[in-house]
């Protein structure tokens, strides 16, 4: 019997292993057979649509060819938010696009500084003499942030428009982890640092729900004025119908569409059919209308050489958790930054650097080798300029409290300068079970870090000091970054979020705007001007993610979207949605203690997920 399981899951593996290595062999051919086909030409008079798919980010996660299997039965694509912004600004001086078209059914839930990054350079397409169109059977709220830039917007007659607010909810399941036998151990210095107290607790505590009340009306207002701003809909209108929402439906016997129709939400219902026809009218086609996607239009514009130029400001990435070591795309490694700055240090063209921070934080000793490196950087007289995106949070501000300037979105969430430390006990699950742990060590902390073994008190103290000391050395890198006295800065922390408009007021940035501001201001400061170029730092990458990167990230994401629709179906089943709130609590919730599993230390990290 033995040997015949054995002999069968060897077969399985063969089988696991040789179905991969076949699926990545199509996935080099359909590569090679791109790269030698004829490259696609852009039409004249046409229209480019914009279709994001999945999440919206600063970095693409890339699977390894190992994971592409089961990263295609569950992932949901992703757009690269930089890729977006640079094919609409491109698009907007070219003669060959005359019109916008914005597709947004696919694009899942985006933070606020993110949604206001694009819409910025859909209303530069906009400045340029250029219409804007925005069609889609529904719009979650952050898709019809960005439909609302357009110059009409189109709803299906059985559509809706959902707006609803933003909120912060959370599981908590410290009840749970009790029934379960687990105990866990938080140690923190803040009194506002919440990322683990859902392991400990079972709601949210009084000082997470102060800092979370003021950072939640800071979101909506910027949200409701940025909609008066664009469509000209008072803020008190868009609260009225969503504190009444039944009232104001019951006016049109519980028609959404007409709903979002009469309060100036939308400009016309209209089917799927008349909304090709009116933008054929506007293009003077009679029939189908030329038409390409952003995707296949940023390949095409990338693949078009342009002048070297010896002023150049590099482009450094920061985004994910912070671990240590190298790390792959969609994390932030101490020493995979390590290297990408060390490129720009030697590169002799890139005269100032940016470094653009979207990190809940995550490691405190990655976190300081990564400022470290950033220190050398200016000490070698490279100014160095971060961009805050949606969320440069405890780790992510230890990296950013350095830099010669801070720039963040009034929606940026920042701050939360504290420090925790995760540890689960399940020694009396693992009894019930009737397995018991017993032994010996020659010190009273020897083999004391054992899920299986009560904390000694010994090292419970050392933990608890040693987190207070990581505090006291965070307190003290910022104190040195921004020029203030500590206590200043002690006022300010306690592991508390603030919103970037907060942060500004109180000293924590140096200034509100954009990517593109923080770009301009990395030049000033290394005296440019404005006739300088733009260079993306990027660590080495192998020949598999070189082609992985291909396949995933430039013109063609069919083979992502086929595995989001396979996995959404299979969820569907099941009765879960692909990004269902309950499944993403869960992950968050375990992040912690797998990361204390597989990198041991003290964090520096924000849980916090807007929705």
């Amino acid at each position: 019997m033995k040997t015949f399981f054995s002999t069968l899951f060897r077969w399985l593996d063969g089988l696991r292993r040789f179905m991969i290595n076949g699926l990545f062999v199509i996935i080099l051919l359909v590569l090679a057979l791109g790269l030698l086909a004829e490259r696609p030409q852009v039409p004249d008079n046409a229209a480019m649509i914009v279709n994001p798919s999945g999440a919206i980010v600063e970095e693409l996660e890339l699977p390894t060819s190992e994971s592409l299997l089961s990263q295609m039965q569950t992932a949901t694509g992703q757009t690269r938010l930089h890729d977006l912004i640079h094919s609409i600004r491109s698009a907007a001086s070219d003669r060959r696009i005359r019109l916008l078209v914005l597709k947004l059914d696919e694009m899942e839930h985006t933070s606020l500084p993110k949604l206001q990054e694009i819409r910025r350079a859909i209303e530069y397409f906009r400045s340029m003499g250029k219409h804007v169109v925005a069609v889609g059977p529904n719009y979650t709220q952050s898709q019809y942030y960005l439909a609302a830039a357009a110059d009409r917007i189109f709803l299906d007659p059985m559509g809706v428009v959902a707006l609803e607010g933003f909120s912060i909810y959370r599981n908590y399941i410290k009840e749970a982890l009790a029934k379960l036998h687990i105990n866990v151990r938080l140690f923190r210095a803040g009194e506002y640092k919440a990322a683990a107290e859902p392991l400990v607790r079972n709601n949210m505590s009084d000082a997470d729900r102060l800092a979370n009340a003021s950072l939640l009306n800071t979101l909506w207002s910027t949200y409701k004025k940025d909609l008066e701003s664009i469509r000209n809909i008072s803020p008190e209108r868009v609260q009225n119908v969503l504190d009444q929402p039944s009232q104001y439906l019951a006016i049109h016997q519980g028609n959404l569409s007409e709903l979002a129709r009469a309060e100036g939400l939308v400009d016309a219902l209209a089917s799927h059919a008349d909304v090709q026809g009116y933008i054929a009218g506007l293009l003077g086609e009679t029939g189908d209308y030329p038409a390409i996607d952003f995707r296949r239009y940023l390949h095409i514009v990338d693949g078009t050489a342009e002048p070297e130029q010896t002023n150049r400001i590099g482009i450094i990435v920061a985004s994910g958790m912070i671990l240590d070591g190298e790390q792959p795309p969609g994390s932030t490694g101490s020493l995979t930054m390590a290297e990408k700055i060390k490129q720009a240090r030697q590169d002799e063209n890139i005269k100032a650097v940016v470094v653009r921070i979207d990190s809940p934080g995550g490691s405190a000793s990655a976190s300081e080798a990564i400022r470290t490196e950033m220190l050398r950087l200016k000490q070698a007289g490279k100014p160095v300029v971060v961009s805050m995106g949606s969320m440069a949070a405890s780790g992510g501000y230890w990296i950013a409290a350095g830099a010669d300037e801070i720039w963040a979105s009034p929606t940026t969430v920042t701050g939360s300068i504290g420090v925790f430390g995760v540890l689960a006990d399940i020694r009396q699950g693992l009894e019930k079970l009737g397995v018991y742990t017993d032994g010996l060590g020659t010190t009273a902390v020897a083999g004391g870090v054992r899920a299986d073994r009560e904390l000694p008190a010994e090292l419970a103290k050392v933990v608890q000091l040693t987190i207070e000391h990581v505090y006291g050395r965070f307190l003290g890198v910022v104190a040195e970054g921004r020029n203030m006295p500590t206590e200043q800065v002690a006022s300010l922390a306690e592991g508390r979020v603030w919103s970037g408009l907060d942060a500004k007021r109180l000293g924590l940035v140096d200034h509100l705007g954009s990517f593109d501001e923080a770009v301009d201001a990395a030049a000033v400061r290394a005296g440019l001007g404005e006739d300088y170029g733009r260079t993306w730092i990027h660590a080495p990458m192998t020949l598999e993610n070189i082609i992985l990167q291909q396949m995933f990230g430039n013109a063609d994401t069919h083979f992502s979207r086929l595995g989001h629709r396979i996995g959404s179906r299979l969820l569907g089943y099941l009765g879960l949605a692909g990004n269902h709130p309950w499944l993403e609590n869960m992950a968050q919730l375990t992040k912690f203690i797998g990361l204390s599993a597989r990198q041991p230390g003290i964090f520096a990290a924000c849980d916090l997920r807007v929705e």
